[in-house]
């Protein structure tokens, strides 16, 4: 029986109230999530091949349960199943028909001549009506997460739902937004930027990024490829990618120009802004470089404490500091600091609530996994490998496996009142506790960029 609560299908749910969405307890919520993966698999099986080849597999013809349903989710190694020569080679024609077998959309026409990098690409592919994410691409390899115009819309929703979980009647308010980052791009914190950023200001004068220029796919790829390059002593890939920018022009001088923007970004939020309410957000990392510089200055409480300052990501790359969201708030002013935990995979964020945990919106069913990959049950408190379903993928599977620790409350009431799946705030990647290197992270994409744009333009002189 489905639920009063939650009627029509899940894309409909994220235009429902916070207190609605989190009213459901787990025993209600099941039934109703258990259907819609059916619906979800039987739409798809046979139109995405990735899917009808690990169904085939497995020997999953239906999804009885969720034991059936931790069988079909996709490892992150699946998004970047693809030869890396593709790239090297200039071969997106190859590219896109990788990706077809990823999507119910038909990519089989679609004309690739002329692309000649990654950027262009995923350009090429918005014009085709896709709306394709990127990881970050640790390993020097970029996932591809294909995902089209038709989950574009839930996503909206959702994540003006997500960000109502925090500031109730956000939707239709206007607020001057500083993201201390790249304009835009097409990883997933980017591309919720890119749109969320003039649609908050309202008009894109209020929407101030430290950069003007967009983050770049084959930037990313090739930060990567040289950190894994340095840490091996690789001396001629080294030489080999920096030659690649030796004429590249007003992109590679951005490192050269940090310190001068950086000093601009920061004296236009403390002049013009001053007491105003706005809306920040950033990763962690990013937000704290700026309030240690402004307190070094002697600059407190800039903004209004009703702005809204949303983080994550954690501390990749660097110690974390015990009390970092005191210095968040002592520098900025807000009176709280919102946090949340995602992954590009997913169409929208957990929010923290008031005490802390991250709570689990019903389009997003959360699974534990044991060492061996067996399901644990779906209930009580589960701690092991996290996997997810996303019920807003209509095009695309939303089935994953994620590289995540995490300690799920299945019917444990949460202090704060909401109901419903809550992950406690100590998520960590699995490759982090055996010491080895993680495999998906946004957090500290920024740094080694940036890390990346000093070195290639090491010969740049620096603006003052």
């Amino acid at each position: 029986m489905i639920p009063p609560a939650l009627p029509g299908a899940p894309e409909s749910w994220t235009r429902l109230p916070v207190s609605t969405l989190f009213s459901l307890a787990e025993d209600e919520l099941q039934p109703l999530q258990l259907n819609w993966v059916r619906e979800r698999f039987g739409e798809l099986r046979t139109r995405i091949p990735a899917l009808h080849s690990l169904a085939e597999k497995q020997g999953v013809s239906h999804v009885q349960d969720f034991d059936a349903l931790a069988a079909l989710l996709f490892t992150h190694q699946v998004y970047k199943s693809y030869p890396f020569t593709l790239i090297e080679e200039k071969r997106f024609a190859d590219l896109t028909r990788w990706l077809d077998k990823l999507t119910s959309q038909d990519l089989s026409d679609l004309d690739m001549s002329g692309v000649n990098s990654m950027d262009e690409w995923l350009a090429r592919l918005d014009r085709a009506g896709m709306f394709v994410f990127h990881s970050t691409g640790t390993s020097g390899k970029l996932s591809f997460f294909p995902r089209s115009q038709t989950e574009k819309e839930a996503w909206v929703e959702g994540t003006y739902t997500f960000m109502e979980a925090f500031t109730p009647g956000i939707r239709g308010v206007h607020l001057p937004v500083f993201w201390p980052s790249y304009r835009s791009g097409r990883q997933a914190g980017m591309r919720l930027i890119s749109h969320f950023g003039p649609a908050l200001a309202g008009i894109e004068t209020e929407y101030h990024s430290l950069f003007d220029a967009p983050m770049s796919a084959d930037f990313i790829s090739l930060a990567m490829r040289m950190q894994h390059a340095q840490a091996r002593g690789d001396l001629k890939t080294i030489d080999t990618i920096k030659a690649i920018f030796r004429t590249r022009g007003e992109i590679v001088t951005l490192k050269a120009r940090k310190a001068a923007v950086t000093r601009r970004f920061f004296e236009k939020m403390v002049r013009e802004y001053r007491s105003r309410r706005v809306f920040l957000m950033a990763s962690a990392t990013d937000l704290l470089d700026v309030a240690l510089e402004g307190l070094r200055s002697g600059e407190r409480r800039v903004f209004a404490p009703d702005s809204m300052l949303l983080t994550g990501g954690g501390f990749k790359g660097r110690r974390e500091i015990p009390a970092w969201k005191d210095i968040l708030q002592e520098f900025y002013g807000v009176e709280r600091v919102f946090l949340s935990y995602g992954m590009t995979e997913l169409n929208t964020y957990h929010p923290a609530c008031s005490k802390g945990a991250y709570h689990v919106f019903p389009w997003t069913i959360p699974l534990v996994l044991d060492e061996k990959g067996t399901p644990l049950p779906r209930h009580g408190v589960q701690t092991g490998r996290a996997g997810y379903f996303d019920l807003l993928a209509q095009t695309y599977w939303g089935g994953i496996l994620t590289g995540d620790r995490v300690t799920v409350h299945y019917d444990e009431p949460c202090g704060c009142g909401w109901r419903g799946p809550w992950i406690e705030d100590n998520v960590q990647r699995f490759t982090e506790l055996l010491g080895g290197e993680d495999i998906i992270s946004c957090a500290g994409v920024q740094s080694a960029y940036s890390d990346f744009m000093e070195y290639i333009a090491a010969d740049v002189p620096e603006e003052t």
